[in-house]
């Protein structure tokens, strides 16, 4: 591990359910991730993985607490700034894949190349997909896809502007067998040659080949295992 890229101190997050009530969603969540590390985020459903990962990654801000990324706030960042920092350091792997319905495949993938000013090489997109055992047409629209396929192209997506901090909600939860071992690994790698990734997942066997995992329950991060195996994840996460 390097620098650390990612902090965060106390981090809270409510929501309000109005008259004067509110709900708890992250309660006190302290953590720092690194350079060159592959860190997971594990629990029960309802335990708050998504919403921490909104909240590190500049998408949600906090109700109290401080995070930053490459030591930057970046719920203090003008928009514009905010902007170019999700277009050239950061990529965001949604659960919900976020992709345009009115673009075939190729340009959901290239458009933040399109955004950022940067050259096109579908090449190096057919690459991509191949790598991840992608069978559809490159333009195909996403709304005809399969969610594997979908997801394949969100991630693919990020994957073509070289983030350097990949953020990624379930990126495996869509897809087979054979293509969540190819995804992970290409996550895994990223990783070695010197990212920072910072993974939600429910899978028990992809967060023992992490470097560390965040254990959350209720809201609370309750164990951080460094150098993770599924029986000990098995333990924490039933133990809670």
């Amino acid at each position: 591990m390097d620098d650390a890229i990612i902090e965060a101190d106390s981090v809270s997050k409510s929501f309000s359910l109005g008259k004067n009530k509110s709900i708890d969603i992250l309660k006190d969540i302290s953590f720092t991730a690194y350079s060159n590390e592959f860190l997971s985020i594990i629990g029960p459903s309802g335990s708050g993985k998504s919403t921490l990962l909104k909240c590190v990654s500049g998408l949600l801000e906090p109700t109290t607490g401080l995070v930053k990324v490459n030591a930057l706030n970046p719920y203090l960042l003008s928009p514009a700034k905010i902007a170019k920092m999700r277009r050239t350091e950061i990529g965001f792997i949604f659960q919900s894949y976020n992709l345009v319905p009115a673009l075939p495949v190729l340009e959901n993938i290239v458009l933040p190349l399109r955004l950022s000013g940067k050259k096109i090489s579908n090449s190096k997109v057919e690459v991509l997909l191949n790598s991840m055992n992608f069978s559809a047409d490159l333009g195909s629209f996403v709304n005809t896809l399969s969610g594997g396929e979908q997801q394949k192209v969100a991630i693919a997506r990020v994957l073509v502007t070289n983030a350097k901090i990949i953020f990624a909600d379930e990126p495996t939860g869509a897809v087979d067998e054979s293509s969540k071992e190819l995804i992970f690994n290409i996550l895994r790698k990223l990783a070695d040659n010197g990212a920072c990734v910072v993974m939600v997942t429910h899978d028990i066997d992809l967060a023992s080949k992490t470097d560390r995992a965040l254990i959350l329950k209720d809201g609370k991060l309750v164990k951080v295992l460094n150098k993770p195996d599924t029986t000990g994840l098995l333990e924490m996460i039933e133990k809670g």
